[in-house]
């Protein structure tokens, strides 16, 4: 009898443990989940070019901070994609835009840098926080030409930022030392492309 109940009481603090860890775990993966999130995002027209506007909310997990603290480059990237809807089958992406950008830390300057490799532009910032409201506002982009669409079908277009997991430096991807979790990017932002 007694060494049920003792059974019974280990089963019990094993099962909280174990919830207890779930919790965690969840809240961590929700923690990794928000470090990238587009708050907004539209096109306007302008004769024949529809101009992309986002803001996005950017909170890079410690890691990442001690990654690019350290000398490692951040590769970002920002997705653009104009699909054409169709009824009787699935939309057809007709435009994919890959725009990124290279974060880096210059510790002789004691500054950042964030590069945009699309136009090869660098720009350099005082501290993290200044680097990051930069990226996290993006004005007037030049995304989409009229002339490219079909004036009687519909569009929808949607965008996203995160990591860019595919150019990772090599010893953050493989060592021990290093968080593996590299795959963040926001969700899918969608909206109607207006003619």
């Amino acid at each position: 009898m007694i060494g049920a109940m003792f059974f019974d009481l280990r089963l019990t603090r094993l099962l909280a443990c174990l919830a207890l860890l779930w919790m965690f775990s969840q809240a961590a993966l929700a923690r990794a989940d928000e470090a990238f999130k587009v708050e907004s995002a539209n096109t306007q027209l302008d004769e024949s070019v529809y101009f992309f506007n986002a803001v996005f909310a950017v909170g890079l997990p410690d890691y990442i901070v001690r990654a690019v603290e350290q000398g490692f480059d951040l590769p970002l990237v920002l997705e653009i994609e104009v699909h054409r809807e169709r009824n009787l089958w699935f939309d057809e992406r007709v435009i994919y835009i890959r725009q990124q950008y290279r974060l880096s830390y210059h510790s002789l300057l004691d500054e950042y840098s964030l590069l945009n490799v699309n136009a090869g532009m660098r720009s350099y910032f005082s501290s993290l926080e200044k680097a990051i409201a930069h990226l996290s506002v993006i004005l007037q982009y030049p995304a989409v030409d009229r002339n490219a669409l079909m004036a009687a079908e519909s569009y929808s277009i949607r965008c996203r930022i995160g990591v860019d997991d595919s150019h990772i430096p090599l010893p953050l991807k493989s060592s021990s030392l290093w968080k593996n979790d590299w795959d963040l990017r926001s969700e899918w932002f969608e909206w109607q492309l207006q003619p």
